[in-house]
């Protein structure tokens, strides 16, 4: 008895793991990277199915939908002493107060004259291209990225797209295309929002310099007892950007931790736009662990190295 018992405990864990990791499969979604991008927005509460288990990821979306989807995605929120909602939104529509919270926050909705229309890639751009402004200023190189397509798409969207291709948060077909006039689809609008929260967290609040994470630390043997040590900072706007290493201090327990910061263009100069990665480094004993860390960038100290008489400046 016991050992039926145990086979139908394991059973009944079985069945609830596998229900829980199908909780935000779709069926009807069959790639494996938009299956990825779906779960993680539907478990984040941004996206719905039109069913429990159909996405409908080819279906376009609606001008209702992709305004829901906008507030729900960047957490925006109405002002208390905002603007009175815009005379094209029903008081009582389901998508009344994503409009409004919407119009609040600089999302151009008050041109909406049907709410059950098919948006464009170019309307859908534009829209998501405010929404993500509306969670802070964000600065992009100054690079123009060629669009086959260009000439088919209405002006007022171009500058908006251009943002979109300079963050990665929308892409060109194989043949450089955005196809501009065609209605977005489900699918697509999720996979834009799903690289403008990437792009959103990766960079709001973020000074150029100001985390750890960002840099990279290489170590090159030099011989058995030394090690050439090299922080680098890629994705810079310009050349004029560069890291310096202001100390090192060592730790009980063989560690080290050398602090360093970012130096900025010089005022005035011109600089070939062009990314560019910022590089520093210095010699360290191949004993020692190293890790790094910023500071504000007024500590002008020494460096000190293990080993006789051995000081970098």
């Amino acid at each position: 008895m016991n050992k039926f018992k145990r086979i139908a405990a394991a059973l009944m864990a079985f069945c609830c793991l596998a229900a829980a990791s199908s909780a935000y499969a779709f069926s009807d979604i069959k790639d494996a990277e938009q299956e990825k991008i779906a779960a993680s927005l539907q478990s984040q509460g941004i996206i719905s199915g039109v069913s429990a288990d159909r996405f409908a990821p080819a279906e376009p979306l609606t001008a209702a939908q992709g305004i829901q989807l906008l507030v729900k995605a960047m957490k925006l929120q109405g002002k208390v002493d905002g603007p009175p909602p815009p005379a094209n939104v029903p008081a009582k529509a389901w998508y009344a107060q994503a409009a409004r919270i919407a119009a609040d926050n600089g999302i151009s909705v008050g041109q909406i004259r049907d709410w059950n229309m098919k948006l464009t890639k170019e309307q859908f751009a534009g829209m998501l291209h405010q929404a993500v402004k509306a969670t802070g200023e964000y600065s992009t190189i100054e690079m123009y990225v060629f669009v086959k397509d260009d000439g088919d798409m209405s002006s007022e969207y171009k500058s908006a797209l251009q943002f979109l291709l300079l963050t990665r948060i929308a892409e060109l077909d194989a043949q450089d295309r955005f196809h501009p006039k065609k209605h977005i689809t489900r699918m697509e609008a999720a996979e834009m929002i799903y690289n403008a929260l990437k792009f959103i967290q990766s960079h709001q609040n973020q000074d150029p310099g100001a985390s750890e994470a960002d840099v990279s630390v290489r170590i090159e043997k030099v011989n058995d007892k030394v090690n050439k040590i090299v922080l680098s900072k890629a994705d810079m706007p310009n050349p004029g950007y560069g890291l310096v290493i202001d100390r090192i201090e060592f730790l009980p327990g063989k560690k080290a931790v050398a602090y360093y910061h970012l130096t900025y263009p010089e005022p005035g100069k011109m600089y070939p736009q062009v990314i560019s990665t910022a590089t520093a480094s210095f010699y360290l004993d191949s004993s020692l662990e190293i890790s790094v860390k910023t500071t504000p960038g007024h500590d002008q100290g020494s460096i000190s190295v293990p080993g006789p008489g051995k000081t970098i400046k």
